[in-house]
C-alpha cells in the first residue's frame, strides 16, 4: 500500500465516523486525504469498496488471533480454559487499545447503527466479521478433534465468544467501566461461564 492509499484510508476512517456512511461523500474524503477526487476512485472504485477496505485497515481487534493460535499449538499441555483466559484477556486489551482512538470507536458504532439500514454497509461488516470468526471457528474444531471440548457447533462457539468481547466493548463505552467492573475479573467471570456453563452438576 503506498502513501497516497493510506492518506485515504486515514481520511475514509475520519469522515465515515463523523459523517456516517450515508452523508460521507468521496469529494469530501477526497479534499480531507487532499488528493483529487479522481485519484480516490482510480485508487478504490468506489465508495463502497472503500468502506471494505477502511474495515481491512482497521483489524487490529483481531490481528494477533493468529499468532495465538501458533501459540497454543506449541503448548500441548496448556489446557483449554486457560488458552481462552488469555486469548480473551488479549482480545480485550486490544479493544481497549483501539478505543484510545476515538474516531474508530465511532466509526464502529457508524457500522452497527447503519447497517440496519444500508446493505452495502451491512455486506461490508459481515465480511469484516465472517473473515474474523473463520481462525477462531477452526481453533474450536481443532479442540474437538483433540478431546478438549464437547461436539458442538465451532462457529456459533467463535460467534458467541467473539460477540462478548464486542458487545461489551459497545456498553463500557456508553456506561463507563462502572457498569462491569475491573476487566481482568470480568473476563475471568466470562470464561468461566463459557467453558462450564451454566447448568448446576448434581453431586453424585
Amino acid at each position: 500500500m503506498d502513501d497516497t492509499e493510506q492518506r485515504i484510508l486515514d481520511a475514509a476512517l475520519r469522515v465515515f465516523a463523523s459523517e456516517g456512511f450515508t452523508g460521507a461523500t468521496t469529494r469530501r474524503i477526497a479534499e480531507e486525504a487532499n488528493v483529487a477526487e479522481v485519484t480516490l476512485f482510480r485508487k478504490f472504485k468506489s465508495k463502497k469498496n472503500l468502506l471494505k477496505e477502511v474495515l481491512i485497515n482497521n483489524q487490529t481487534v483481531f490481528s494477533s488471533l493468529e499468532d495465538l493460535f501458533q501459540l497454543f499449538q506449541n503448548e500441548k499441555d496448556v489446557d483449554l480454559e486457560t488458552e481462552l483466559r488469555i486469548l480473551g484477556k488479549n482480545i480485550a486489551k486490544a479493544m481497549r487499545d483501539k478505543k484510545k482512538d476515538s474516531k474508530r470507536r465511532m466509526f464502529m458504532f457508524m457500522l452497527f447503527e447503519e447497517g440496519r439500514r444500508r446493505p452495502e454497509v451491512s455486506e461490508a461488516l459481515s465480511s469484516f466479521l465472517q473473515m474474523n470468526i473463520k481462525p477462531l471457528s477452526e481453533y474450536f474444531d481443532l479442540q474437538i478433534k483433540n478431546g478438549k471440548m464437547r461436539t458442538t457447533n465451532s462457529r456459533s462457539a467463535a460467534i458467541t465468544f467473539v460477540s462478548y468481547f464486542v458487545y461489551t466493548s459497545l456498553l463500557r463505552e456508553v456506561f463507563g467501566d462502572s457498569f462491569f467492573g475491573e476487566h481482568d475479573e470480568e473476563i475471568e467471570r466470562f470464561i468461566d461461564i463459557f467453558t462450564k456453563g451454566i447448568l448446576k452438576v448434581e453431586e453424585n
